[in-house]
């Protein structure tokens, strides 16, 4: 490490470099994906532009103008607050079934973009083989390596490691940890627009095989609006379980060992994952309707107090259950003790009631009617770390703060002669007064907002309130009226 990676030009070559050479081996890269996952051509084509965009948009982020101004503000006599320097070593140990190209290409541009060197754990299916020998012949050699072995624990005590599968039992500072075994969990109340959904969550369900750590792995649905949901669904649901190889033209006359060998591998991964279901005492489990590219489901608990199903599916399973109201939902997104927090949450409501699930559920992000659909490729988000909707890493995430200061603090003479001479007692006093000075209270607005529960009353108040007390004053003026003509 001789500091090469902290010069921005040589950063903006390494950068080009790389993307020159994914750019002239699209097709070899995009076949080699579709011979290990069987995902369709237009995935392969989304996978593959997102992750090379990313390597563009970090060159275009470098600016070897600002980095120059940056590195000389000390001697400019101005603080250098948010200065940050590369980690070091990054070492990536990538997941291995879901978009793996991109869960390469993302951390490894962003440490790089950083200024690290990088050391990467790769496997030997095909695209990591290709991509193997792509990357070694792009990259400098002195910032760039290939794991050939499991390092040591005191090499890796030195690095910043991204950890996309692996749940290491205690996380340490610098690790970006994607908690992969969270579940997610959609919410559809019956306010909601139930086409858009239906569409949205079937989506994030099915595509890039039903592997991705954000696609749903329940969706809780308003017991009112679960037929008319299920229509809308089943309507997408006809081409995602059709199987999507077969349909892909990836199915030749003969296929090949590697290939049926990865769809029986991915059939017993379904079986497995549904047995799992069935096994749950808690839940009956029907079975809507099935196909080679997944299958339906419907959970029914056996009792009211039934615990959230706590199983995470990474394999092409639409799974749902009604619930009687937002407050139902809620009790069934959070009862499970074992987890602090979902890694996302898809609330389709109006906005009042999705305002009142995202407060009540906790997850790590939250999307209101909407899934964005990048978010389905790559890892799961580093915990703890602002989710970025585009990426899943960023420079930032790769750097560590050192922070320079040449101008004193503000009190830094009023200390300093107290400090030196403790005999003035002016200034200590002066010191104390301003500590021990009362707060003063701000001034809190005269109305206060109708929350949720307080809107429930009013309604109910509308609703029979109104009616009891016209029902009252009608029989008081007849009561007055009858008396009225008696006494004449």
């Amino acid at each position: 490490m001789d500091g090469r990676c902290c010069n921005t030009y040589f950063r903006q070559d390494q950068l080009k470099t790389l993307h020159d050479t994914l750019r002239k081996n699209s097709s070899a890269i995009q076949d080699a994906i579709k011979k290990d996952t069987g995902i369709l051509d237009a995935e392969c084509a989304i996978e593959f532009a997102l992750a090379i965009s990313e390597v563009k948009e970090l060159y275009s982020s470098l600016d070897p103008v600002k980095d120059l101004e940056e590195e000389y503000r000390i001697a400019n006599g101005k603080d250098a607050s948010d200065r940050r320097e590369p980690g070091g070593i990054v070492y990536i140990e990538p997941q291995k079934r879901h978009t793996s190209f991109f869960s390469i290409v993302a951390p490894l541009s962003a440490a790089l973009a950083a200024g690290n060197c990088i050391k990467l754990d790769i496997t030997l299916h095909t695209l990591p083989s290709l991509l193997r020998n792509l990357l070694q012949q792009a990259l400098d050699s002195d910032i760039f390596a290939i794991a050939s072995s499991e390092p040591s624990p005191e090499f890796l005590s030195k690095c910043i490691l991204v950890l996309q599968e692996a749940q290491p039992g205690s996380p340490a500072y610098m690790q970006l940890i994607s908690r992969s075994d969270a579940r997610v969990i959609a919410v559809v109340d019956r306010t909601a627009d139930l086409a858009l959904a239906a569409e949205s969550l079937v989506t994030a369900r099915f595509s890039f095989g039903g592997t991705s750590p954000y696609a749903p792995d329940l969706i809780l649905v308003n017991e009112f609006v679960k037929k008319d949901f299920l229509e809308h669904a089943l309507q997408h649901l006809v081409r995602c379980l059709t199987s999507s190889a077969a349909t892909n033209g990836v199915i030749a006359e003969k296929p090949g060992a590697r290939f049926l060998s990865m769809i029986t591998q991915k059939g017993e991964r379904m079986e497995h994952i549904l047995n799992s279901i069935q096994k749950k005492e808690e839940w009956n489990t029907k079975l809507i309707t099935k196909g080679d590219g997944g299958v339906v489901l419907e959970l029914q608990p056996q009792s009211p107090q039934a615990t959230s199903l706590s199983v995470k599916i990474s394999e092409p399973i639409f799974a749902i259950t009604a619930v009687t109201s937002l407050d139902h939902a809620i009790d069934m997104a959070t009862n499970d003790a074992s987890e602090a927090s979902l890694l996302a949450t898809y609330h389709f409501a109006s906005p009042k009631h999705a305002k009142y699930l995202a407060q009540f559920i906790k997850s790590d992000v939250s999307f209101i009617n909407h899934v964005p659909l990048p978010i389905l490729l790559g890892p799961a988000a580093p915990s703890s770390h602002p989710i970025n909707l585009e990426t899943r890493y960023s420079p930032s995430q790769f750097t560590r703060p050192v922070p320079q200061f040449i101008t004193p603090p503000p009190r830094q003479a009023a200390l300093g002669s107290i400090l030196r001479d403790q005999t003035l007692k002016r200034l200590i006093l002066e010191l104390m007064e301003d500590a021990t000075k009362e707060i003063r209270v701000s001034k809190r607005p005269e109305s206060i907002a109708t929350g949720f529960f307080q809107q429930g009353i009013f309604i109910g108040l509308g609703i029979y309130g109104i009616p009891l007390v016209t029902g009252i004053g009608v029989s008081v003026w007849y009561a007055v009226r009858a008396a009225m003509e008696r006494w004449r």
